[in-house]
């Protein structure tokens, strides 16, 4: 499998284990690296717990910052260095993140802020027939999709309410998958009351 696959997998199973368990000592790092994660953290709604403890750990809420043991970061720290997401400086002994650390964070914090935007009321399908000479990329399309909680109506006809990121497209592009993926927006549709009750 090649390493491209197994990142798109890797970010797609980052931001469900987040958006399912909220926060790890790991996403707690990544995130702070990130220049402009104080911002992303304000807007996160501390009516959740997890993301209240996010808030709190990071000191963008009223709370003081809770105490994170540093063998315990000093661990995730190697094992983030080791997957090439975040680069220590030698000299000022800093840490980055790195391209591929950023792009996972990039990933996961826009799918959050598609989901956090109210409906606007048109269901989007996605259909696709993917070759099997492409079937471990199709495994990680289903992914993505319920991911963004699309629900499956047929074997690869997906529905939800929320729209396909731009960076999704584009990835299909590079992975030389676009012809075979087709994403409808729609107003209306038939039996409307018994597709909604498929997202409750």
């Amino acid at each position: 499998m090649s390493r491209q696959y197994l990142f798109q997998k890797k970010k797609c199973y980052f931001t469900q284990r987040l958006f399912d368990r909220g926060l790890n000592t790991a996403a707690c790092i990544l995130f702070a690296l990130k220049e402009s994660g104080e911002d992303f953290l304000r807007g996160l709604p501390s009516s959740y717990p997890e993301f209240k403890f996010w808030k709190d750990m990071f000191g963008v809420s009223n709370y003081p910052k809770p105490c994170f043991k540093e063998n315990i970061i000093q661990i995730n720290l190697k094992r983030l260095i080791k997957d090439g997401l975040v680069a220590k400086e030698q000299k000022s002994k800093k840490f980055s993140l790195t391209i591929k650390g950023k792009e996972l964070v990039d990933y996961a914090e826009n799918r959050y802020q598609i989901l956090e935007k109210p409906w606007d009321g048109k269901f989007r399908i996605v259909i696709f027939d993917i070759p099997e000479v492409f079937k471990s990329w199709r495994g990680n399309i289903r992914q993505e999709l319920l991911l963004l909680q699309f629900q499956q109506l047929q074997r690869s006809v997906y529905i939800g309410k929320y729209p396909v990121p731009e960076s999704f497209c584009r990835e299909l592009d590079e992975w030389n998958l676009r012809k075979y993926v087709f994403i409808f927006t729609i107003d209306k549709i038939d039996r409307e009351d018994n597709i909604l009750e498929r997202f409750t």
